[in-house]
């Protein structure tokens, strides 16, 4: 009897097995043959899949933004007023756990790799388009004016990106500190959103 193969869970392990190879070796290891491996699998399986290596690679960058996307939204409906859903956004995005660090190390690389790569940067556009979207959308109850709401979405984001990079890229022991001074950093910043 011929094996059952789950195509959907065949095809999401290669996904999980690239952001792996990505997150602990850089993207430049994360080549079909290492992926396949990391896998379980063989080169073959993984190109029935995936037509080629860039393939994979926007499908990894596709299902990291959505992983994220999701639980900040879980986030977000768990928390109460319009203040603090965009607080728990935000701290969602940061990469204070160990899950989130591997997450934010799987971006950068991504970025680096995008400015050189138009696939790819194309697809991180879009996201990034998407994760505009998301804080414009917590930040506009907050703010009356237009131009306020622009002003407050853009501070929000420069400073994700700040302490996500230096949280992303610091020595185990100053990650520590950093990660505690996230949280008052985030309760001042989305305090000012007014």
């Amino acid at each position: 009897m011929p094996k059952v193969v789950d195509h959907d869970e065949r095809r999401a392990g290669f996904v999980l097995a690239s952001w792996s190879v990505i997150a602990e070796e850089g993207l430049n290891a994360a080549t079909l043959r290492r992926v396949a491996a990391a896998a379980g699998a063989t080169t073959g399986a993984l190109t029935h899949y995936f037509t080629d290596r860039e393939a994979l690679l926007v499908e990894t960058l596709r299902s990291a933004h959505f992983e994220a996307g999701a639980r900040m939204l879980r986030a977000a409906s768990s928390a109460g007023a319009a203040r603090d859903k965009l607080r728990a956004v935000i701290l969602e995005a940061l990469p204070l756990d160990d899950a989130r660090l591997r997450e934010w190390r799987v971006w950068l690389a991504f970025w680096g790799e995008a400015v050189g790569n138009p696939q790819l940067r194309k697809e991180n556009e879009i996201r990034i388009a998407e994760w505009r979207d998301l804080i414009e959308t917590l930040v506009a109850p907050l703010v009356g004016q237009p131009r306020a709401v622009e002003a407050a979405v853009s501070e929000l984001l420069s400073l994700v990106d700040g302490i996500g990079l230096r949280l992303a890229l610091a020595a185990p022991a100053e990650r520590e500190d950093l990660r505690a001074d996230a949280h008052s950093i985030v309760d001042r910043a989305t305090a000012r959103v007014a």
